[in-house]
């Protein structure tokens, strides 16, 4: 269910033509979603086993977050400067039997990918610790003051996933890595009534 807290609605009046322009601003602080098992390829895995040395790749993959399902439609459309939509954070959680984790995964990227030429930006990183046996991990953003609403487009927002993995040698390479991901970001809107009406 979409849900969006109306915070101010202003009334500004001008007494020179006696016309009054009116404008509503709402905001939401946190909105997050969960999206279905994500799995990432993981090139030239899959029935073999790590050499002596061990096996890296790289993945890379774009992950749709529909903010449609959680967000107003006035708030997924019309110019930046209307709207404001900060990344907040990213969380992923392994998928698989019992006993599986995040231990192949060596880096983990997040970006915001715009129109096909433009500059993506990076949301969050991950970097593997010391640590065994991870099945989760979660990420603050590192552009929490940026604004995406130039990137939305189609219902939502794309982000590419990308990074690396390495499976120590003797082990079997997988095909690929699972995670349920799920992600939480910030909205906000000040428009016209008119704006509102129009769709824009």
């Amino acid at each position: 269910m979409k849900r969006i807290h109306v915070l101010a609605v202003a009334a500004l009046a001008s007494g020179l033509q006696g016309c009054n322009t009116f404008y509503a601003e709402a905001e939401q602080p946190q909105v997050c979603l969960t999206l279905p098992t994500q799995s990432f390829t993981i090139p030239g895995g899959g029935g073999i086993v790590a050499p002596p040395g061990g096996f890296t790749a790289s993945y890379s993959s774009p992950v749709d977050l529909g903010l449609s399902d959680v967000l107003p439609d006035f708030i997924m459309s019309g110019p930046s400067s209307d709207r404001i939509v900060h990344f907040l954070s990213f969380d992923a959680t392994v998928s698989g039997a019992p006993g599986a984790n995040l231990d192949i995964l060596s880096t983990l990227q997040v970006q915001a990918l715009g129109a096909p030429g433009s500059t993506p930006v990076t949301l969050a990183q991950y970097v593997k610790g010391t640590r065994t046996g991870v099945r989760s991990i979660s990420l603050e953003s590192l552009a929490p003051g940026t604004n995406l609403a130039d990137f939305l487009a189609s219902g939502g927002l794309t982000v590419q996933v990308s990074g690396t993995v390495s499976v120590p040698g003797g082990q079997a390479v997988p095909a690929v890595w699972s995670a349920q991901v799920s992600s939480c970001l910030y909205a906000k809107i000040h428009k016209t009534f008119q704006q509102l009406i129009d769709g824009k």
